[in-house]
């Protein structure tokens, strides 16, 4: 009985120890393991349970805690302790503090953890008292894990490699190669004038830039001005802990990391309405997510995908670190992984087999009805280049275009936008494709980027348009304005399809929008309005502007965020046939047609609606149906 006891005493201790990884003898572990010593110290926030911390971060003790954290684990001296670790930081702005990083002592170290049910803003925090009047600042934007680089608020690239790539070398070499790990794309964006890639909605890129944009503005705009541009920019850069640690999850340990990247990770883990939920939710206006990341909050539905659990990597994968792009054929062969039968439907159609998915599925779209680029306050201080963006509102349906290169019809919101103080002239466009010729772009080796790299996007390998209608004078308080037409393709927010009148009523396509504007550091009060969009075979223009009062505020000019109060006519664009080519009289034979086999499915159902199998199968042809008559026809024909 006793050597049986025994031996199960041994069994236990042994499967235990075996179970937790962590060093015991690790002066990380001793502190942080102390509640009473923490509690001396003043800090008992800090308390870590080793055990739970094991748990969470599911390794079995590999990595140790300077692996992850660098430091020192070999002495009892806090200063020695936590010397060389990098740290997470917040972005603050104030009187002494530009969109700048300052330390989580101004929060008294308030641990990583989810607070409130807002999903935007879930790990943001407010500073103490004490740490305003002391460090001179109003609020906290924005959280940034410790792979950031805090002076550029980039990722690290050396950072990572001295802690995520020690265990993960191929992954860190391949995400630095990526779009994302280098933020490729939009370095293209040297200057504003360059065409193409051409103007866009997130401006250039502002960090190896300065001169160039300097030499074109016809103000004074500084290096502090680009650099808090800069910082503003790097807010999306994502790091290896803002995809994979899943801060954002009520723990004991705060240390729970996936392999497999979650939704809220790409809407910005609870630290603002960053990363995917800008482009999408509030730029782009179609959404995967909504809900409270959409502008305007709570008149939008979720993408259906979204609704049911689909996860942003299940149609985007992942190939050697890099994630299929909005143009990328992964991406958009991912509907037949589901919609098999329909996809193929699509590609046989007459009349079909040329329009995108999206161009169906999407309705109303929300976020930006316009953009404009001019003086004002961003990241905490005047800037000739603040971006006015906040004309949050809906458009009533997207505008459907025939892609130049690929020949697909998808749908894009196209909306005015602009950029004040503007040196030269700048030659009208077509409807341009935003490729990026090939480019080598200079890489900041001091945070372990490459010394160059290239850069090339092919007008296929892209959706999102533009076209720049030109330099226009006439304004109150700015100089020349370059403007051009925003054209995004929407690519979520799918749902119910349209129906068929939406495009085959009329060959012109109209839409409405309507917006409001609530910035309190432009106006006095919020004015609110709205303006209809017509496409058709002579070009588009935006008219019928309605809006409320707009008093600025003292210091502010109405030009400064609102030009299209002076120049209305500036976004009208002849010459592009935007129409929607069909013929009428097939239309109305196809549609009389469609309505007779809808009816006929209809009359099955209720005949067969106690045969699950049978009612199955109607219900397949039903969905067939509105994107290839034919097959469904032949599907009705030989159903028994």
């Amino acid at each position: 009985m006793k050597k049986s006891l025994f031996f199960l005493i041994l069994f236990i201790v042994t499967f235990a120890t075996l179970s937790y990884g962590y060093d015991p003898d690790s002066t990380c572990v001793k502190c942080h393991s102390d509640k009473k010593l923490l509690e001396k110290l003043g800090s008992p926030q800090m308390y870590l349970d080793p055990v739970e911390v094991d748990k969470e971060v599911n390794m079995e003790g590999a990595p140790t805690c300077v692996d992850c954290h660098l430091g020192n684990n070999q002495t009892m001296d806090k200063n020695e302790a936590h010397k060389g670790m990098p740290r997470p930081f917040y972005a603050a702005i104030g009187k002494k503090h530009k969109y700048e990083a300052i330390g989580r002592e101004v929060t008294n170290y308030d641990p990583i953890q989810p607070k409130g049910k807002n999903r935007t803003k879930l790990l943001l925090r407010k500073p103490t008292n004490e740490a305003k009047q002391k460090y001179g600042i109003k609020k906290l934007m924005q959280l940034f894990y410790h792979d950031h680089d805090p002076k550029t608020f980039a990722y690290s690239p050396k950072i990572a490699k001295e802690t995520c790539g020690k265990c993960h070398e191929q992954e860190f070499t391949d995400y630095n190669k990526s779009g994302m790990g280098l933020n490729k794309y939009q370095r293209a964006f040297t200057n504003w004038r360059k065409n193409p890639p051409g103007p866009q909605n997130c401006g250039v890129w502002w960090g190896d830039n300065y001169e160039q944009i300097k030499n074109e503005c016809t103000k004074d705009f500084t290096q502090l001005m680009n650099d808090g541009k800069n910082r503003g920019c790097n807010k999306c850069h994502a790091s290896c802990n803002d995809c994979h640690y899943e801060g954002y999850k009520k723990s004991k340990a705060r240390h729970i990391f996936t392999k497999k990247v979650e939704n809220l990770s790409c809407y910005g883990s609870g630290k603002g309405t960053i990363c995917h939920a800008g482009p999408m939710d509030r730029r782009r206006g179609a959404g995967y997510m909504r809900e409270e990341f959409a502008f305007p909050y709570g008149e939008l539905p979720a993408d259906v995908h979204s609704k049911n659990n689909i996860n942003c990597t299940d149609c985007h994968k992942m190939k050697n670190h890099s994630y299929g792009h909005l143009a990328s054929i992964d991406a958009k062969e991912s509907c037949s992984k589901c919609h098999a039968e329909i996809v193929e439907a699509v590609k046989t159609s007459n009349n079909h087999k040329n329009v995108d998915c999206s161009s169906c599925h999407i309705q109303e779209v929300g976020a930006y009805q316009f953009t404009f680029w001019g003086p004002g306050i961003s990241e905490g201080q005047f800037n000739y280049f603040a971006k006015h963006k906040q004309y949050y509102g809906v458009r009533s349906i997207p505008t459907l275009v025939k892609h130049p290169a690929t020949g697909k019809w998808i749908p894009v919101k196209p909306y005015p936008m602009a950029v004040m103080n503007i040196k030269g002239n700048v030659e009208k466009t077509g409807l341009m494709v935003r490729e990026i010729k090939k480019t080598i772009v200079k890489g900041k080796t001091e945070i372990g980027e490459p010394k160059e790299f290239v850069i090339e996007r092919k007008p296929d390998e892209v959706n999102d348009m533009y076209i720049i209608t030109g330099i226009f004078k006439g304004l109150k308080n700015n100089d020349n304005m370059l403007a051009w037409i925003q054209m995004d393709k929407m690519s979520h927010a799918i749902g119910k399809g349209r129906n068929c009148n939406s495009c085959h009523s009329s060959h012109e396509q109209i839409a409405t929008s309507w917006f409001a504007y609530t910035v309190k550091t432009d106006v006095k009060k919020p004015f609110y309005g709205s303006y209809v969009i017509k496409a058709g075979k002579n070009g588009i223009e935006f008219g019928d502007f309605k809006y409320s009062e707009i008093i600025p505020v003292k210091g502010r000019h109405i030009d400064d965020f609102a030009p299209f109060v002076y120049v209305k006519n500036a976004w009208d664009v002849k010459g592009i046939d935007f129409s929607i080519p069909f013929d009428e009289q097939k239309y109305e034979n196809t549609l009389n047609e469609y309505n007779l086999l809808y009816a006929k499915i209809h009359t099955l159902k209720m005949k067969f609606k106690k045969d699950k199998t049978k009612v199955s199968e109607l219900e397949k042809i039903r969905k067939i149906l509105p994107h290839n008559i034919e097959t469904a026809k032949k599907l009705l024909e030989s159903f028994k």
